[in-house]
């Protein structure tokens, strides 16, 4: 623990930074997690020796980051530990609010399905010992954690259980919403948005990378996007079979039915439409109750 001292990465430590990120996404791009993984953590042995013992620097995103390269190179229990760090470092330096809206929150809960109450309680604990002292590393700070007692229990990620969930993401509560009722139903709900590492607009590599770990999957096609690419993947390369992918589109007061994008013709999956949200329940649990769970 250090004195209640924080700072903003210096202009040299920040370029550096940009620089060694913008070569870690190349090699994501190029599907060569492995690399961009030692990118980061080359980054982060970077940070931490500047940083000494005197001052700490925001380290969550290069936290994250690893655990991202972690989980598509599928060693999702190392993957964890980075995540973890990722949400310590958030609640540092955000309120409790915030550290809720962000990716290592979301996927330690809707990915990993560690409670609400032991995110929270972590949380807590953080912002309590800040009154004197803020944690100076995150690994170590994790450590002292758990061999107090504090818990943050997850369930061990197989494939057949992950389903991605896909869709507009302009329409991201809905989707939201999907994900909780999938988590409902003991599944994990797995969204490229929540592992993004590119910018908004191109999220297409992230989300295929991440289709191929999921053994089922939710599109809401009510507005075309991206998604349509990952449908035609999911069927057309039979990443799934085709009871493991429903298609969910609202109803509109003038047809039942939903128009299809010209990409979509060949997957022969009928769309199931909904007229209210209260109705996704139970589409949901439907749909996870007859999925194949031998892929």
């Amino acid at each position: 623990m250090i004195e209640n001292k924080q700072t903003d990465l210096s202009p040299e430590l920040h370029s550096l930074y940009r620089s060694r990120e913008q070569t870690a996404l190349s090699l994501i791009d190029k599907s060569d997690f492995s690399s961009a993984e030692q990118e980061y953590r080359t980054l982060l042995s970077e940070i931490l020796a500047t940083q000494g013992t005197a001052t700490r620097y925001h380290k969550g995103g290069v936290y994250h980051q690893i655990g991202y390269c972690l989980f598509l190179q599928k060693q999702t229990q190392d993957a964890l530990l980075y995540f973890e760090y990722a949400f310590i470092e958030d609640c540092i330096n955000v309120s409790g609010f915030e550290a809720k809206q962000l990716p290592a929150y979301y996927n330690l809960y809707n990915v990993y399905r560690i409670s609400a109450k032991q995110l929270e309680d972590l949380l807590n604990r953080i912002k309590r010992d800040m009154y004197s002292n803020i944690p100076l590393d995150a690994q170590n700070y994790l450590k002292s954690y758990l061999d107090s007692g504090g818990k943050l229990d997850s369930i061990a990620l197989i494939k057949r259980n992950n389903v991605f969930i896909g869709g507009n993401y302009k329409n991201i509560a809905l989707l939201r919403h999907i994900a909780d009722k999938v988590r409902e139903c003991e599944f994990s709900s797995i969204m490229a948005i929540d592992f993004e590492v590119t910018n908004e607009e191109d999220i297409y590599a992230d989300a295929m990378a991440l289709l191929q770990d999921c053994g089922s999957a939710i599109f809401e096609i009510t507005f075309d996007a991206g998604h349509l690419m990952e449908i035609e993947r999911a069927i057309n390369s039979k990443l799934f079979p085709k009871e493991n992918v429903l298609l969910l589109f609202q109803k509109r007061r003038d047809t039942k039915d939903h128009y299809i994008s010209k990409m979509l013709l060949g997957v022969e999956i009928k769309p199931v439409g909904y007229a209210k949200i209260e109705e996704l329940p139970e589409l949901v649990k439907s749909f996870l109750g007859k999925i194949r769970l031998d892929i």
